[in-house]
């Protein structure tokens, strides 16, 4: 009878969660672009066309556009990076006041935004209302003025509670080439992540946001290594799969562990970018050689059984601040 109410506890639970993303707008299915705040927007594009990754637009000529709210007039550079799936539009702040150099100047470089696609006004305003009734505002709105057309951006003011800002764009550009991320390590994006004290008024602040509650697990953890030396670190995991990306959700527990260190160094937020890889020695050994060092690393499941893989983190902060998670599955 136990085991009975605890299966049909399960299924009652899975069941409930199905629903939620069921009803979750179709909006945020899609995560269009990460907007990326960066400090020498020359050596960053450099830094990722090294590593293998050459699909990337140097957007010449921008001009961002305030809107008002809380901005003074500000000019960027900028360029869009395609990440074996992800587009990620690179920021380089120049002069002025507005939500990127403000996040550069107190948080460093780093993402601070996902952004989803609306087609039109009309879509837009069916979003932003639906937040605003959990009162949740915006912060800024821009237009980012290119050679083939604009991008208007709208920021929602979730960064406080949510760790990251949401953000909406209308894309008015015409003749762009549609870019697939191919790189030469053939990396798939895979997951976002994001580095929090607390799971629960993150989960609960999405969950009134329309965004499904953080699914928790905490799993054990095998081969464990802290910059190439024997560590004990433990951390939770939760999830949100409402997307066709994961999200991610890491809460460290025991240090030392890259997830703290972002948190103490930047503030809790997008702490990294999680890739799939088809060989996790040749990938590691490609990116030493490179000069960037495995961060963190480790295991899970049993070792030559399906369900079992290995994870190392590299550390690219040299190259914009962020972070990526390197993910392998054994496959019979």
């Amino acid at each position: 009878m136990k085991k009975l109410f605890i299966s049909s506890a399960i299924l009652f639970w899975i069941c409930s969660i199905d629903n939620i993303v069921a009803q979750i707008n179709p909006v945020y299915k899609e995560v269009d672009q990460i907007l990326w705040v960066v400090q020498d927007l020359k050596s960053v594009r450099k830094g990722w066309l090294d590593i293998g990754f050459t699909q990337i637009e140097d957007l010449k000529k921008v001009k961002l556009v305030s809107h008002g709210l809380k901005d003074d007039k500000g000019t960027i550079k900028a360029s869009i990076a395609h990440l074996g799936g992800a587009n990620a539009l690179w920021i380089q702040p120049v002069s002025g006041e507005t939500i990127f150099s403000r996040y550069l100047n107190k948080n460093g470089e780093g993402a601070v935004a996902l952004i989803h696609k609306v087609k039109d006004e009309a879509q837009l305003q069916e979003v932003t209302q639906q937040l605003a009734r959990v009162n949740i505002g915006k912060i800024a709105t821009y237009t980012l003025q290119t050679k083939s057309g604009d991008l208007n951006y709208t920021i929602m003011d979730t960064r406080e509670h949510g760790k990251y800002y949401l953000g909406f764009v209308i894309d008015n550009r015409s003749g762009n080439a549609i870019n697939d991320g191919k790189n030469s390590q053939n990396m798939n994006f895979t997951q976002y992540a994001f580095a929090i004290k607390d799971e629960n008024p993150v989960s609960s602040y999405w969950a009134s946001a329309g965004l499904p509650p953080l699914e928790i697990t905490h799993g054990p953890v095998t081969d464990k290594k802290y910059f190439g030396q024997p560590a004990d670190f433990d951390m939770k995991l939760g999830w949100q799969r409402h997307g066709s990306i994961v999200y991610e959700w890491i809460i460290p527990i025991t240090p030392p562990t890259v997830y703290a260190d972002f948190i103490r160094m930047h503030g809790e937020g997008i702490q990294h970018f999680g890739f799939s890889v088809e060989d996790m020695d040749a990938a590691i050994r490609f990116f030493e050689q490179k000069g960037y060092k495995v961060s963190m690393s480790g295991g899970w499941g049993e070792k030559g059984k399906n369900g079992s893989g290995r994870f190392a983190y590299v550390d690219l902060s040299k190259i914009g601040g962020m972070t990526i998670e390197l993910l392998w599955n054994y496959k019979e």
